[in-house]
Formats: structure tokens, sequence, C-alpha cells
């Protein structure tokens, strides 16, 4: 049996009780998987927030594709195309403003919304590839620390899971994200690349308070 060179040297590291090193840690990546843990990324610890989330198409036109408030994961209200809705732990609500009145959907987030909200989480740390910190950058004005990523979720239970390439922009005081540019999008229902960019902005405001409609 010929065995490659390769392998012979390992072969010959165990037997005369030789540790080989493991590959070397990539600090930008660990820095990023840590923001979906605990950090700037984790809906579960971001505070209180309006969030735009603008979708700009090749011809140059710009889409409104979400504008929400989050207090938490499971309390929101946000506009969606031309409808308005407030999620309040798992109960969901429309109505024709950010302000009501509120009309109940009938329907509720899933049970196990917030468990799987924190897994797509850890799957996205371990999915991560492409990454990149490029450090402190100026967009429109800010100084900010960018970072470039790639990843997805894993397909859930029923069948779905998104991705793309990501630049996450953070505020250097704060550490929290103030910018997130989402290119080549794919997704489950849309596996090829989208040739659009959604870019997300962040204001932070610690008075937002959803409450439940009555």
């Amino acid at each position: 049996m010929r065995i490659s060179g390769f392998s012979a040297l390992c072969l010959s590291a165990v037997s005369v009780g030789l540790t080989i090193p493991p590959a070397a840690a990539d600090p930008c990546r660990e820095t990023i998987a840590a923001m979906f843990q605990g950090g700037a990324m984790d809906p579960f610890v971001r505070p209180k927030r309006h969030e735009t989330t603008i979708r700009h198409n090749p011809d140059g036109s710009e889409t409104m594709v979400t504008d929400v408030y989050w207090e938490t994961v499971l309390k929101s209200v946000s506009k969606s195309g031309g409808n308005y809705y407030l999620t309040y732990d798992l109960d969901m609500w429309s109505g024709p403003s950010f302000d009501g009145p509120w009309t109940p959907t009938g329907s509720k987030l899933p049970a196990d919304f917030a468990e799987m909200t924190r897994q797509m989480n850890v799957q996205q740390a371990a999915n991560l590839s492409e990454t990149s910190c490029p450090g402190e950058v100026a967009v429109d004005g800010q100084t900010l620390v960018k970072y470039v990523y790639r990843t997805k979720t894993d397909t859930n239970v029923h069948g779905s899971w998104f991705g793309g390439l990501y630049t996450a922009f953070l505020d250097p005081a704060s550490g929290q994200l103030a910018r997130l540019e989402t290119a080549e999008m794919t997704a489950s229902w849309a596996p090829d690349p989208a040739a659009f960019v959604d870019i997300t902005t962040v204001v932070y405001d610690p008075s937002i308070s959803i409450v439940r409609p009555q």
C-alpha cells in the first residue's frame, strides 16, 4: 500500500507521541462570530431601536422593505409594504398606521419563535465565510467600524433557509450596529443571488415601548 508524504508524516508524528498543532485561529472570524452571541448582531441583547431597510435596485430605484420599532425580539411594531403589524409576545395585530387602531390577525408567531431566532444566530456564527475586518471607515460623515462576511442559516423544519454577503458597520463608541448592507441575498425560496442590495439603518431609542392592544 502506498502512503502519501503528508499521511506518512502524520503517522510518524503519532508513532513518536508528537502533538500536531491545530490550524491557527482567525481573529477576524472569531470577532464576527462573537457579534452573533451576545454582541452587536444578537437581537436578544440589542437595545431598543428603530430599523429602516431600503432596497437599492439595479436600475437605481429604491424601495422601502421594512420599517420596524423594536422593543424586544417579541415586541415590535412594523411596516411592511402597505401593511402595519404589532407583535406582543406571540400575538399579532394589524392596523392602518404605527399607532393603530389594532385588529387581531387571528394568527400567532410560532410557539418556538424565540428559540428559532437563537438557533439562527448560532447557525450564522457557525457558517461564516469570506470574513474581513477592514477597520474604521467613513460612512455618511460618520466614523464606523466595518466588518464583511458571508453566512447563511441551516435548513429548518419547514425547509427554509436564508443568507447573503453582509457588510456590518458598528459605532466604535457604543459597539452597536449602525448600518447593515445585505448583498447577493439567497434563500430557499430564491436560491439565485439577488441583484439588489438591502441597506438597514439603525437609530437607538430607549423610549420605545410597545403596549399590548386591549
